[in-house]
């Protein structure tokens, strides 16, 4: 699969793939703790809990000109690189961390194991969600609540602009934005809760029995 292929199936699959691999080959970049304004309240709540967890419907767009598809699942993050985002009505899964990930992909009966390198084209946007996104994103208030999020390299696999809402606790709401495999993606959230972190064992999965393990190329 190619690095654009990559970086449009996770965008659509997760919040564009929103992953965060903090530390990584950006190590350094120093960390802005506050980040953004968009994400400040969401950084702030999941340093001091170590672990973040909302509902989240996952509607596409059809390119070809079909309806909307809406699929719900539930996203969990833990700081500093932990994302996993679970579909149960398919279940279809994917996780990732610092040394790489997992995608559980039911229709295809296989499991995807992801390098380091190939999670870090989706990483940028869940970086927001995680560590603020100042190091990545500009961003500019777009009405009450809502923001737009920007990518500051032009090199890098992201949307164009991301346009983020926020509810009245100052959380994550809704994400959108165009992605050029999948049509416009849009992310709600609801239910935002936090307590103590998991642990690494929480972000890596297993290939259900009869599954093949496949390495991404």
């Amino acid at each position: 699969m190619r690095p654009a292929r990559l970086a449009g199936a996770c965008a659509a699959l997760v919040v564009a793939l929103v992953f965060a691999r903090a530390g990584a080959t950006r190590a350094a970049a120093p960390a802005n703790l506050n980040g953004l304004a968009s994400t400040r309240t969401l950084v702030t709540r999941l340093g001091a809990a170590g672990r973040g967890v909302a509902n989240v419907t996952l509607t596409r767009t059809d390119p070809m000109g079909g309806p909307p598809v809406s699929t719900r699942g539930r996203l969990a993050l833990e700081p500093p690189d932990r994302m996993r985002l679970d579909f149960p009505s398919s279940g279809e899964r994917i996780a990732a961390r610092r040394d790489g990930g997992e995608w559980i992909q039911p229709s295809a009966h296989q499991m995807v194991k992801l390098k380091p390198e190939q999670t870090e084209l989706a990483a940028g946007l869940w970086q927001v969600f995680l560590r603020g996104g100042a190091g990545r994103f500009t961003e500019r208030a777009a009405g009450a609540r809502h923001y737009v999020l920007a990518a500051r390299a032009s090199e890098e696999p992201l949307p164009g602009e991301i346009h983020l809402k926020l509810d009245a606790r100052g959380l994550p709401a809704s994400l959108e934005m165009d992605d050029p495999s999948s049509g416009h993606v849009r992310y709600t959230f609801s239910a935002w809760r936090f307590s103590r972190p998991s642990g690494a064992a929480a972000f890596r999965l297993r290939a259900p029995k009869g599954y093949a393990v496949v390495d991404l190329p």
